[in-house]
């Protein structure tokens, strides 16, 4: 059978536009950021790009920590829909079984979500083939609203080695562009500013959980990190936002292939 089911990923692949969030007790609210302590409901956009008609593929749905590197294992499963497709057909799915967010991630939204049917089967194996796998997509955003009159921000996120032997990973960030986040806008919430102008200075990695400006000016804007087997470790991300809103994108690579990534989207709030 022609069936090519997809759920499409974004630029970069972790900012899948298919993948979106709503908070609250009616999951055909509006969608916005995850809150902590408030039920979340997760859909993804399922595309089914061959000729034929398919019944009950399966779409299953996973949130995890600010992380990287993380896969089947180590990811929080959620739950699971099911959609029926005719050829060239797409539709919204919804998870009924809501994800409730706490404070150990802060209402972070990494989500991963997975699309498949007997006819058109997943990659073999616990890793997120997200790159490789158009079955598969990954919406790992952290929104950051930084206070009014500060500048500085830090971000605490976790760093997994899914494989059966120790590897060294480098980690490395880089500035993005807002016209990336561009196709996610009607999907982060009516706070979240559509324009201005800004970029992220002074941008690095510390091993403190919880880093002071002292312990940033000690950031190296490359960290490599040896993690032993199916292992994790913890890593701090800071920087400095200088205008109105940045985008900074974190990168593990393994061999200077890259293996996971995480977005940071900054902006100055009204809050003092």
């Amino acid at each position: 059978m022609d069936v090519k089911l997809e759920i499409q990923d974004g630029s970069p692949w972790y900012l899948s536009p298919d993948i979106w969030t709503v908070s609250g007790d009616d999951p055909l609210g509006t969608p916005g950021q995850p809150i902590v302590g408030q039920p979340c409901y997760i859909w993804a956009r399922v595309h089914n790009n061959g000729k034929d008609a398919i019944q009950n593929a399966n779409v299953r749905f996973y949130w995890a920590n600010p992380a990287v590197g993380f896969n089947r294992k180590t990811a929080n499963f959620i739950g699971k829909a099911y959609v029926s497709l005719a050829g060239s057909e797409t539709r919204e799915v919804l998870c009924l079984s809501p994800w409730n967010p706490s404070f150990v991630n802060n209402g972070h939204e990494c989500v991963m979500v997975e699309a498949s049917h007997p006819y058109d089967p997943l990659q073999a194996g616990l890793t997120f083939n997200v790159t490789t796998d158009r079955h598969v997509a990954q919406r790992n955003l952290t929104v950051l609203r930084l206070r009014k009159g500060n500048a500085h921000f830090t971000l605490r996120f976790e760093l997994h080695n899914p494989s059966r032997l120790a590897q060294t990973y480098r980690i490395t960030s880089r500035v993005g562009h807002l016209k990336e986040i561009k196709p996610l806008l009607p999907h982060l919430g009516h706070d979240i500013p559509h324009h201005g102008e800004g970029t992220i200075v002074q941008a690095g990695f510390v091993t403190e959980s919880c880093p002071d400006k002292d312990d940033s000016n000690k950031a190296q804007p490359t960290s490599k990190v040896e993690i032993g087997p199916g292992a994790t470790v913890g890593l701090s991300v800071v920087g400095v936002l200088e205008g109105e809103i940045a985008l900074l994108h974190v990168v593990q690579k393994a061999e200077e292939q890259e293996i996971g990534g995480l977005s940071i989207l900054v902006f100055q709030g009204n809050e003092q």
